[in-house]
């Protein structure tokens, strides 16, 4: 058992290290969680989220029968939320994980979910960017829905959900329109058009990614691919500013040849010889006796 004396010198080298000078050291020694916890709840109020961050800490560590245990879990992980940064939300995310993995049917778990998303979309980047911390908060954001499809952020959930996915989808589309304009790359655009229109179908600027779909086709020739999205592009949304570039590049492409009619006797099915040996089958010769020559190969 570490002492008091040991223990309260411990805790003032912490002080230091984390330079708050507001904490009150008696209480962070205290052997009351009560005492601790709510000396942690008036760091929070004050906003000193140094201060707060090593009461809840003491709290996790030193009373681990406390009935304050989630709750100072939850609280740490709060304090780097609060204070903002990459680095404190990358903290916050372990925080918040590591209270899921202990209770992960607790009331707050739903929270913590929540949470955890919530650091990964705080450092979401533009489209033009990297898209690393979209996808991670798209994926949190989805694994609240799956567990926890009853909790308060449901709602919330979901209208991040439909905002990182079109985020990640104006980010293809950015990277195909690269290719197709600057790079005339035009098998990596098609690949990235048509990713979009596989995987993000509710992307809210889909006409445009069927009209540069087909005007990449057509700029390759590939006039029979080209047809069907600009066909779509001027059927499911007439009113795009891009209908009338697309119906003008589909009067553009050659005519559609019919395919030439097979002759009568293509189209009759093949006789099928019946299996097995005829019923008078003709003996064949033997082979005469002497050297056989050999025949050279057919050219």
């Amino acid at each position: 058992m570490i002492s008091r004396l040991t223990t309260a010198a411990l805790l003032a080298s912490l002080l230091g290290a984390c330079a708050s000078r507001n904490i009150d050291l008696e209480k962070l020694s205290s052997p009351s969680d009560e005492i601790v916890w709510q000396a942690g709840q008036k760091a929070v109020e004050d906003k000193d989220w140094s201060s707060a961050r090593q009461y809840f800490r003491r709290i996790i560590d030193a009373f681990p029968q406390s009935q304050h245990q989630p709750e100072a879990r939850i609280a740490l992980a709060d304090t780097y939320m609060q204070a903002g940064g990459v680095g404190n939300y990358i903290l916050a995310v372990s925080s918040y994980r590591e209270f899921l993995t202990l209770y992960p049917s607790h009331r707050l778990s739903p929270y913590a979910q929540f949470q955890a998303a919530e650091a990964y979309y705080k450092q979401m980047n533009s489209p033009d960017r990297d898209q690393t911390a979209t996808r991670q908060a798209l994926e949190e954001y989805q694994r609240l829905l799956d567990i926890y499809p009853d909790s308060d952020q449901v709602e919330k959930a979901r209208e991040r959900v439909q905002d990182c996915r079109q985020t990640l989808a104006r980010s293809e589309f950015m990277v195909g329109y690269f290719y197709q304009r600057t790079r005339k790359a035009y098998r990596a655009s098609v690949a990235r058009y048509e990713g979009i229109l596989r995987s993000y179908p509710d992307y809210d600027q889909l006409d445009e990614v069927l009209y540069r779909l087909g005007e990449t086709l057509a700029t390759v020739a590939r006039y029979a691919e080209a047809r069907p999205p600009l066909a779509r592009l001027i059927e499911e949304f007439p009113k795009s500013q891009f209908v009338d570039e697309a119906t003008k590049l589909l009067a553009r492409m050659p005519p559609v040849l019919p395919a030439s009619p097979q002759s009568p006797a293509a189209e009759e099915a093949p006789q099928v010889a019946p299996a097995g040996p005829p019923a008078d089958p003709t003996p064949v010769p033997a082979p005469p006796e002497g050297p056989v020559l050999e025949q050279p190969p057919q050219v």
